[in-house]
């Protein structure tokens, strides 16, 4: 049925319970209104098309005007017009047509649409007739290129600064490391579970492991130093860190990760695994005053005078119970970052303690 006759307020075809109010006229303007959409139907033996006014819409045409096969296809994009400018031809061979491709308005925009079609066959058995949908998905185009355009940039960023990047699945364990498997030479399975931590320098696995399992468990970010076995034999300081990806139930889908390369030191100023002092022989080197790292005693001290449960000392640090569990532990293996230190001492001082680190004194807190 020609495209124009269902656009007639006479015409009453469609569902037969329905009342005559609602025609086939009623429900395509219904759904033309949203103005992604179109109808058009034709005589493949002719030139001439009949269009819906919704696809005059899309197609930035007057009503008014004629339509006809040849001027659709120039309107296709010329590099589009190639793969796409067969399309009646297809039709007239009586096979259907799906296809998505951009379209040059004659007021020179651009738009993409996706084209849906078929042939009709007469009662010779030849295809007589054409019928199709055009759908304007310019928008979904404009998303995808908006989201390639982040993730181009990202990649382009990860290059420039990490030697790896890594993702792992939401229990933690490895998933997409190829670059890991680059740089230590380890294979897949043997990086499994924690076999990653086979590259890693054996004085530093114990906190390393730590920092990551303790992460994991309580889905917050990870961010820590250790020596890398690298596939040439050498160890160097790397800068691991990752958050993770988190679905909308708050469960964690993945996490998602990079190793920096941080050449000839790391945080805790030792150099190529082997710590240095800076300081003049016979003297001894000191943090300056305010950055001194506070002691188990002091931080459990410290605690108890600004009345703090370990859970809130952890929040207010933005750290884990785990972490608080091993500052105040004075036999802990497990060595935790000085910055993390640092940001715990902040949190007791802006709680109302001072931390006291007087010569020949014992360090100790006081009120503030």
């Amino acid at each position: 049925m020609p495209t124009r006759s269902l656009m007639r307020p006479g015409n009453s075809g469609g569902i037969a319970s329905a009342p005559r109010a609602f025609s086939s006229r009623h429900f395509l303007k219904l759904i033309e209104d949203t103005g992604k959409v179109g109808f058009w139907s034709a005589d493949l033996r002719a030139d001439r098309m009949d269009l819906s006014l919704g696809l005059y819409r899309i197609l930035g045409l007057d009503p008014a005007a004629e339509m006809t096969f040849g001027f659709g296809l120039d309107m296709i994009h010329p590099e589009d017009q190639a793969t796409h400018g067969d399309q009646i031809a297809v039709l007239r061979s009586g096979q259907p047509v799906s296809r998505e491709f951009r379209i040059i308005r004659p007021d020179r925009t651009q738009r993409w649409i996706l084209h849906h079609a078929e042939a009709i066959l007469g009662p010779d058995g030849a295809p007589s007739h054409g019928m199709g949908v055009v759908f304007d998905v310019t928008a979904q185009h404009d998303t995808m290129n908006a989201l390639m355009q982040r993730h181009d940039r990202l990649n382009a960023l990860i290059a420039a600064t990490a030697t790896v990047f890594w993702i792992n699945k939401a229990n933690g364990e490895p998933s997409e490391m190829p670059q890991w498997m680059a740089l230590t030479g380890q294979s897949h399975s043997q990086m499994q579970g924690f076999g990653w931590l086979d590259a890693v320098h054996p004085d530093d696995r114990p906190r390393t492991q730590a920092a990551w399992v303790t992460a994991v468990e309580h889905t917050a970010p990870y961010n820590t130093d250790y020596r890398v076995l690298c596939a040439d034999g050498i160890y160097r300081w790397f800068n691991a860190r990752g958050a993770p990806v988190l679905n909308k139930d708050g469960s964690v889908r993945e996490w998602v990760g990079v190793c920096l390369n941080v050449p000839g030191r790391n945080r805790y100023g030792s150099s190529e695994g082997t710590a240095r002092s800076s300081a003049p022989r016979g003297t001894s080197a000191s943090p300056p005053p305010g950055d001194e790292l506070p002691t188990p005693g002091q931080i459990r001290a410290a605690r108890a005078f600004a009345g703090l449960s370990k859970e809130d000392l952890a929040q207010l640090s933005n750290v884990s119970v785990s972490t608080i569990n091993r500052l105040e532990d004075p036999n802990s293996s497990i060595r935790t970052r000085n910055d993390t230190a640092i940001a715990v001492r902040r949190a007791l001082e802006k709680a109302g303690v001072e931390f006291t680190f007087e010569d020949g004194v014992k360090p100790g807190v006081r009120e503030a």
